[in-house]
């Protein structure tokens, strides 16, 4: 494939990861029997443990036995890059619960793509030219405008629905989401700049002989391990407490609450995979533009998901200005970020 074929379908490929992040929330919209803990465990164990581990061993199982095996240092390196995307992960699913998809994506993505973006750079693990950094700055710096507007959005969209239904959604309320959003965002990023500093491993993979694609579970297995412990560990820690483990398999909603919590973590782990695939057609530079690129489509595809499911009822004209504002903004971010051409 020529370099600007590479290029559009690397760039292409992190669109369609994109709009499988932005999407993962959308099945537990119906999940009404299971409460926040049971739906997270599951998604948490498909996403982070399930599915890396089961491709792997399905397709790619020298990754485990050989590359990660015989390289437990750096594994183990990029895993406390995983424990800290781990609490952010934890973080967003008790934004969403707080705030609704459409605000926590935008938030949280938003300043994931802030750190995770440069992370690559501090590291050492991707390089810009002058033009480059002028790119990105101009990109980064439409990207905090609109998640300032969707903070602010949010905060408005609170109080007015409170206001319609007669609830008292306090302003302190409404802040507490928010911080838990930004924490998110800060831990979240390190998913990225971890993927950057394991390199080496898919090299390693790919010297094996295995595609870029796969060889990108050397780094995703570890990453996504360290996050699962943060993750499962919490939630069972609030299950055990509650004692609802039956909820698991009781009821007649049981099995149909098991395929949507899988849903989820299929479309996560896809979305990152996707991304990582993405990577490899674009070149190093994708870990910092596609990161960018890939959070901005995530945050568009929840935005339009927030509207359809009705999270902006009752919500007054101002807030949804300021959304749609928000969103504006990242389009151009995304089209600012998409300029830069590989050189690579």
């Amino acid at each position: 494939m020529s370099g600007s074929l590479s290029y559009v379908a690397g760039f292409l490929a992190m669109m369609l990861a994109g709009i499988s992040n932005g999407s993962f929330a959308v099945p537990a919209k119906r999940v009404v029997v299971w409460q926040w803990e049971h739906i997270w465990l599951v998604y948490a164990l498909t996403a982070m443990g399930v599915l890396p581990l089961g491709l792997a061993l399905l397709l790619a199982p020298q990754v485990i036995f050989r590359v990660i095996a015989e390289n437990l240092v750096m594994t183990l390196s990029v895993a406390a890059f995983g424990i800290s995307f781990g609490i952010g992960a934890l973080l967003f699913g008790l934004s969403l619960a707080r705030l609704g998809m459409a605000i926590s994506n935008a938030m949280v993505n938003g300043i994931v793509v802030l750190l995770g973006s440069t992370g690559p750079l501090f590291i050492g693990a991707a390089e810009l030219d002058a033009r480059g950094k002028s790119l990105l700055f101009a990109g980064l710096v439409t990207l905090t405008i609109s998640i300032v507007l969707c903070a602010a959005a949010a905060m408005a969209r609170d109080r007015a629905q409170g206001a319609a239904s007669q609830r008292n959604i306090s302003l302190r309320s409404s802040l507490v989401g928010v911080s838990i959003a930004t924490a998110s965002g800060v831990l979240s990023s390190m998913l990225n700049t971890g993927f950057a500093f394991g390199g080496r491993l898919i090299q390693k993979a790919e010297a094996v002989g295995y595609s870029p694609i796969l060889a990108s579970l050397a780094v995703w297995i570890p990453v996504l391990l360290g996050g699962l412990v943060i993750n499962a560990a919490y939630t069972t820690y609030l299950i055990q407490r509650k004692r609802t483990w039956h909820v698991f398999w009781q009821g007649q909603q049981a099995g149909n609450c098991w395929l949507r919590c899988f849903a989820m973590g299929f479309l996560w782990f896809s979305a990152i995979f996707i991304y990582g695939y993405g990577v490899s057609l674009v070149g190093s530079v994708g870990l910092v533009y596609g990161f960018a690129a890939i959070t901005a489509a995530s945050i568009m595809t929840s935005n339009v998901w927030g509207a359809v499911t009705g999270e902006w009822q009752n919500s007054g004209r101002n807030p949804k200005l300021m959304m749609t504002a928000s969103s504006i903004l990242l389009l151009v971010s995304f089209v600012i970020l998409a300029s830069q051409r590989s050189t690579s």
